[in-house]
């Protein structure tokens, strides 16, 4: 029984809408939101040309808008069929109609999290409609007007087009044969369409025919928002266009208005981008070089060699065909669509007007030359879901009930099905030919998941080969395996394994077959049995395959590491495209940042419209209101600009003018009451403490060789040395550096530094060290400091990762002042000559990367802080974070009870009375203290509302940490032996 249940109000990208204040032929999606970072883009005038304001948005707001390109809080960016421009509304104008989702899409609703198996989707269409032209009095049959008629003058509506209603979309087809998005086999190479290019065929009023080559040549009619013309669209061009066309049927005449029908659209040549080679083996890599050409012709889409790969199309099997577990759903149509019955005869059969469906009215050819026009164009649909939650049970619901799961953003989050790996690794073998490969301690399949508290029951392989040729598991080693699956379940926590995506697949991913398995059927000579979608995930680690392009249809179970992925449409379309450190990048190649500025707006600018009129925003006042197409008014909303909280700034934002604090306090930025209560508001005072170290010292050793910057050039010049004696001076002066600050240099070069930071009280950070080496380059002060970042998460707790989304792994420091990050130029975020020094890089890295909340320091998400949909994303990264931050406590104080300094010259002795001195500040018993306050906190019972990855974690958290604690008790011990010898 579909539940119809809907406690879910948010609003998302993609989600189909009407206005409240509007009938439901003003139906839209939605293109931006404020929630969904992936949807930002900067200066929105760039990507619409025109964006329409909805009178309840206030100006300011608005103008905020088209230079981030964020929505407010509480408004969305809406993408109207009848209109190509975009318009920001309120959400409280609109009212959800549906949402769509894939096969393998992670969902939730209210506590409960699952994946979707199968979507089905109904459909109303609308037929053809009667248009009279009314200069030449001719009426022609055209597909839906979806705009006011007054707007065309020379047209007249004669009789609208019948209703059909409930249609399932899998008795439809799009009217064109390719079309974007396609999946095409041509040679063996699998490709995506993506562009195609039409001859389109146009009946005039005069019921001549011509063909016109480039349709870039014609327009629609009324403003129709339609990319790509289809039979039914309404069209106008020039004589000249007419004249040189193909003619078909008639002749030129000059009499005739240039205003027709499509009757036929033929295409004529696709873009083609190929993903892959057929593959016999996962070494195989394809040669690029042999694939098809980039286009593909008449002659090759006319012929026998290029197959379509059809989604709709199943098995004639019995048995557990349609298992519910299995993918099953219908094509992906969303409104303004145009489209056909499948069978056409069947159609008329059924809806024939002895039911609620409505009657279809079959247009006959002979009546318009031999084409068919029996097209229909998609008004509006509804959608429902069979979901298989965590539990493990199926639920059917309709889609406007669930949402998106925002824990597929989470990197820790582990599914039921996934195939998972320890984070501990062990050395394959000295006679391995793979012995450089990364070797996983443990393979196993998650069987059931407690997202709440961050736990996994996995079942693990025996015997497994499974290896990876990188530290982020991106590539599987070719022709490893996984073994045998145990009967017995451990319980393990999210931080000790990932799910890598190299060996995992989802429903709907589209995979090649290294191996052909046994076929319950023969399938035809040269029929495709070795690409497919996968439809059904296991608990063992296979998958099922349906082959989707064979002769018959089939559907074969295999071993996930038998296939190799072509492309996946929940992560784009080729997965072997990545980023060179296999991780995400903030800098901006530019290509939207180019000057903008509000004040130069003039009336030529398309901002808002009113009656047609470009209206610009320094002339408009806030009491203009914005109608709709049927002069429809939105001015009953009741939002004000009162209503939204001032726009924060980035994460990442540099100090202006930097006060140093006289203590390292707790960062309360974005905390709400109820965790801050759970927070020591204790101060990390330790200039005050006795033998205190210099907060800033001139070495006269040598610069070790472990400093970053060692190999680059001393300074050469005059002025260069007056720009690094400058900042020293700033440096050194008393009270300068914020507690917890320590500042290295040497007699030798000084363009050298060395920094080390104790992690804030408050946040995951708190009592570790974080160590950072510092430039100044020749063309100091004109060019940012060069800055490296010491990771040491891998050297501890058997965890590695970032520690801070501004603090990579390899070094690098997301950070705007570094010039390493594109800030915004407006709110002085980027490095300033003779302005800006080192000490507000190093205020800005304490006070804004080592924060309490470091999920927001990800670029753009900035606008979620606060968001209760988000905060649980927040939770579990900041107890990741704190969990991770410990090793950078192990690494060094391991290293120096082994009486081992390396990596850690210059600041060796701060580190030592920091962590290991009796007489010292003792931060390692007062660390491991704090964990143990946490681990109390988080003893069962703990209710999930109180954890805020910091004061109470998740049971998954404490697991591990735990084992954190042992290690540094193991390490006080170590070091209390040191100091007594």
């Amino acid at each position: 029984m579909v539940s119809t249940e809907d406690s879910t109000p948010q609003l998302h990208v993609d989600d189909v809408c009407t206005s409240n204040s509007s009938n439901l032929q003003a139906v839209g999606y939605i293109d931006r939101t404020h929630a969904e970072v992936e949807s930002h883009a900067p200066y929105p005038l760039n990507v619409y040309g025109r964006v329409q304001r909805h009178k309840q948005v206030p100006r300011q707001l608005f103008k905020e808008f088209l230079r981030d390109g964020v929505p407010p809080q509480g408004f969305v960016l809406m993408q109207w069929q009848t209109t190509t421009k975009a318009e920001l509304v309120p959400c409280s104008d609109l009212v959800l109609l549906d949402r769509s989702f894939m096969s393998g899409d992670l969902v939730r609703k209210g506590n409960r999290s699952g994946t979707v198996v199968s979507t089905r989707t109904k459909c109303t269409l609308l037929g053809m409609c009667d248009v009279r032209e009314t200069k030449s009095n001719k009426v022609v049959k055209c597909a839906w007007l979806p705009l006011p008629m007054e707007e065309e003058p020379s047209l007249e509506l004669v009789a609208d087009g019948t209703l059909l209603y409930d249609v399932p979309a899998s008795e439809l087809k799009l009217v064109q044969t390719y079309n974007e998005g396609d999946i095409i086999i041509y040679k063996n190479w699998i490709g995506r369409v993506k562009d195609c290019f039409d001859e389109v065929t146009v009946k005039l009023t005069d019921n001549g025919v011509v063909s016109i080559t480039d349709s870039g040549n014609l327009e629609p009619m009324s403003g129709d928002p339609e990319e790509r013309f289809a039979v039914g669209s309404l069209i106008k061009t020039k004589k000249g266009v007419l004249r040189t066309g193909r003619w078909v049927f008639g002749t030129y005449n000059p009499n005739t208005p240039p205003v027709g029908v499509v009757v036929e659209a033929r295409t004529k040549e696709c873009q083609v981008d190929w993903l892959h080679h057929r593959m016999e083996r996962a070494s195989e890599f394809p040669l690029w070089s042999s694939a098809p050409e980039g286009f593909l012709g008449p002659d090759e889409l006319e012929s026998e060699e290029v197959r379509l790969y059809d989604v709709s199309r199943m098995p004639n099997t019995s048995g557990d065909a349609h298992k519910p577990t299995k993918a099953r759903s219908d094509p992906e149509f969303q409104g303004g669509l145009r489209v056909r019955f499948k069978d056409l005869p069947g159609a008329c059969a059924k809806y024939n007007g002895s039911t609620a469906h409505g009657k279809l009215e079959k247009l006959d050819r002979a009546q318009n030359l031999g084409y068919d026009l029996n097209a229909f164009t998609i008004t509006s649909t509804t959608t429902e879901a069979d979901v298989l939650w965590s539990d493990k049970t199926i639920e059917t619901v309709r889609t406007t009930s669930i949402i998106p799961d925002p824990s597929i953003d989470d990197e820790d989050a582990v599914f039921p099905g996934e195939i998972i790996c320890t984070n501990e690794t062990r050395a394959p073998p000295p006679e391995a030919m793979t012995s450089w490969a990364i070797t996983p301690t443990r393979v196993g399949v998650a069987q059931r998941v407690n997202g709440k508290d961050r736990v996994a029951h996995v079942k693990w392989f025996n015997e497994t080969s499974l290896s990876f040729c990188d530290k982020n598991l991106t590539l599987l080693v070719p022709d490893t395996k996984l073994g045998t699956l145990s009967e017995e379940e451990e319980e393990v926590s999210f931080y000790d394994i990932r799910a890598p995506k190299s060996v995992n697949r989802n429903r709907g991913d589209y995979v090649l077959l290294l191996k052909i398995p046994s076929l319950a059927q023969q399938t035809e000579t040269g029929s495709i049995n070795w690409f497919g979608e996968i439809v059904d995930l296991g608990m063992n680690g296979k998958c099922t395959v349906r082959l989707g392009a064979a002769e018959p249809v089939q559907e074969v179970e295999c071993d996930i590491t038998d296939t190799v992925p072509a492309m996946n449409l929940h992560d784009g379309d080729n997965p072997f495209v990545e980023n060179g450190d296999g991780t995400g990048e903030y800098l901006s190649d530019g290509s939207d940042d180019m000057d903008f500025d509000m004040e130069d707006f003039s009336e030529e600018e398309d901002v808002w419209f009113e009656d047609g009129q470009d209206i610009p925003i320094d002339d408009a006042d806030d009491s203009w209101s914005t109608e709709d197409e049927e002069g429809h008014d939105f001015s009953d909303a009741m939002s004000t600009q009162d209503d939204f909280p001032a726009t924060e700034q980035p994460a990442t934002r540099p100090v202006p003018a930097p006060e140093p604090p006289q203590a390292v306090q707790i960062n309360n930025d974005g905390a709400t009451d109820q965790t801050m209560s759970n927070v020591s508001v204790e101060e990390l005072l330790l200039s005050s403490l006795s033998d205190a170290p210099a907060a800033y010292e001139i070495l006269e050793t040598e610069v070790p060789s472990g400093h970053h910057y060692l190999l680059q050039s001393g300074p050469t010049s005059a002025n260069h040395m007056k720009g690094v004696s400058k900042e020293h001076k700033i440096l050194s002066a008393p009270g300068a550096l914020p507690e917890g600050v320590y500042v290295r240099t040497w007699e030798s070069r000084m363009d050298l530094i060395r920094v080390l930071f104790v992690g804030p009280l408050g946040t995951p950070y708190e009592y570790a060290p974080f160590m950072i080496d510092l430039h100044l380059p020749a063309q100091y002060p004109y060019e940012p400091p060069k800055a490296f970042f010491h990771s040491w998460t891998a050297e501890g707790a058997g965890m590695s990762g970032r520690v801070n989304p501004n603090l990579y792994e390899e070094g690098k420091i997301c950070l705007s002042l570094l010039g390493t990050w594109q800030g915004d130029e407006a709110r002085n975020e980027a490095w300033t000559p003779h302005q800006s020094t080192v000490l507000q890089v190093l205020v800005s890295i304490l006070g804004l990367v080592l924060v309490r909340e470091p999920y927001y320091n990800e670029a753009g998400f900035e606008p979620l802080q606060g968001l209760s949909s988000i905060n649980q994303n927040s939770v579990a990264y900041t107890e990741r974070t704190y969990l991770r931050a410990r090793a950078f406590l192990i690494s060094p104080v391991s290293r120096l009870c082994r009486g081992e300094t390396a990596g850690l010259e210059g600041l060796e002795n701060v580190l030592r009375w920091l962590y290991i001195n009796s007489d010292g500040a003792k931060l390692l018993p007062k660390a491991i203290k704090a964990a143990h306050t946490i681990l109390r906190n988080s003893e069962e019972g703990a209710e999930v509302e109180a954890r805020d990855g910091l004061s109470v974690v998740s049971r998954g958290a404490a697991l591990p940490l735990k084992r954190v604690v042992a290690r540094l008790e193991q390490l006080e011990q170590e070091s209390a032996s040191q100091t007594e010898q």
